[in-house]
């Protein structure tokens, strides 16, 4: 029996009894200091390739985004923001088939507001925007949108202003000459149909948050983004040489890496810029925290119908379909509630429409909406009663006067300012 050991410090007495040794242990501790290492070597060793294993597929994961992409016949999503003062200027959500070189683009006001998941709270979604980072920022836009943003390309004005110009100058209409100076904001465009250089695309830039409307902002904005694709599609050989897709991708920064820009850059070469649909989001501005904040229509749920459609319209065959730009629209009101047609009018704007006119009906005695095929074309007139969930159609020979619009709607007191109830 063991006695135990008794160590006295001050008036207190602790004993210690000896703790029997487990044999493994004594025999561990009799081994050589060097097994440890030729032992835990073998481990070390798979770690290591586990780890260079994780990299190399993460790796191909990120270069095979676009080959993938293309394989499937899907749609990749991606968000190019234009910055002005390390703040977007412009949101444009790129929906795009690089199969079939169909696209879409959604402006995304960044005076938008939401409820902000990350924040718990209400405000504009540019609130929470980090130029250094806007991953946050993108994927509050999707979680809200409802639609999965694959990846972001930011441009601040360095950025831009370097792509365009290896582009050699994006051409663009201004309607006329601008000359505007505030502080150290100066704005100086020809009329015309111009060709702009970088420094001139910025001046623009910051020309479309002068626009007196909304409508008006949002074309000057798509504008600038669709004559850069358009321009890329110019300079396809450019872009598709290995050094000039890399001086491209090395201009913004992005979730993707050197080589995946480099990819997504050649096939943004391919998209047809002509067809491109062009979509925004409708809503009423209203003071919120002292500035103009933009609240979408019927909680957001608009433009995710819109998002939806339009995913859809470009995964089809039917070319037709997708050529809503080109389809012109008129409408009338005829229910005689003060403007509800001007409410239409921005409904079917949303979804890429052209409204060519907007006036009022003969008489406000329209008890359901009726729409008229002025061109004969019942693929188009279809997809654009879907629109308001209209089935009710007329004989375009009923119309008085010359016909203004490929389709004429004259609402009824059915339309709720969203769909034609109970057709």
């Amino acid at each position: 029996m063991c006695r135990p050991l008794v160590r006295r410090i001050g008036k207190a007495a602790f004993s210690i009894y000896p703790i029997p040794v487990p044999q493994d242990v004594r025999i561990m501790s009799e081994m050589k200091p060097g097994f440890f290492k030729k032992s835990l070597a073998p481990l070390f060793i798979i770690l290591l390739l586990i780890g260079a294993g994780s990299v190399f597929v993460l790796k191909v994961a990120r270069k095979g985004v676009v080959e993938t992409v293309i394989n499937k016949n899907s749609a990749l999503s991606l968000l190019l923001i234009f910055e002005t003062d390390q703040k977007p200027a412009s949101n444009q959500l790129l929906l795009w088939y690089p199969a079939r070189g169909k696209a879409a683009l959604m402006d995304i006001p960044s005076s938008m507001g939401i409820i902000l998941k990350s924040a718990n709270r209400m405000n504009s979604i540019d609130s929470i925007y980090n130029h250094r980072n806007p991953s946050r920022y993108v994927k509050e836009i999707g979680e809200y949108l409802k639609y999965p943003i694959d990846g972001w390309f930011v441009f601040d004005e360095k950025a831009l202003s370097g792509t365009i110009d290896l582009l050699e100058g994006v051409q663009i209409f201004v309607p006329e000459p601008v000359v505007y100076q505030e502080g150290n904001i100066t704005i100086n465009l020809p009329g015309g149909s111009v060709r702009l250089d970088g420094d001139k695309a910025l001046q623009y830039l910051r020309h479309a948050a002068l626009a007196e409307s909304y409508g008006e902002e949002i074309s000057r904005r798509q504008s600038l983004a669709v004559s850069i694709l358009a321009q890329l599609s110019r300079k396809s050989e450019f872009a598709r040489n290995p050094d000039g897709a890399s001086l491209l991708a090395a201009k913004p920064t992005s979730n993707y890496d050197l080589s995946t820009k480099k990819e997504i850059f050649k096939h943004l070469s391919r998209i047809d810029a002509d067809t491109i649909l062009l979509q925004f989001i409708s809503g009423s501005f209203r003071m919120f925290e002292g500035r103009k904040v933009l609240f979408p229509y019927y909680d957001g749920e608009l433009a995710r119908d819109v998002i939806r459609q339009t995913a859809k319209a470009l995964g089809t065959e039917d070319i037709a379909i997708v050529q809503k730009a080109a389809v012109t629209v008129e409408i009338l009101n005829g229910s005689g509630e003060k403007g509800i047609a001007t409410v239409a009018s921005m409904l079917f704007e949303s979804y890429g429409y052209k409204v060519v006119s907007v006036g009022n009906a003969p008489s406000f005695n329209y008890s359901k909406t009726i729409m008229y095929d002025n061109e004969g074309d019942k693929n188009a007139l279809q997809q654009a009663a879907e629109v308001i969930g209209c089935r009710n159609f007329g004989d375009p020979s009923e119309l008085s006067g010359a016909r203004k619009a490929d389709i004429t709607i004259v609402i009824g007191k059915d339309f709720n300012g969203r769909y034609c109830v109970g057709q």
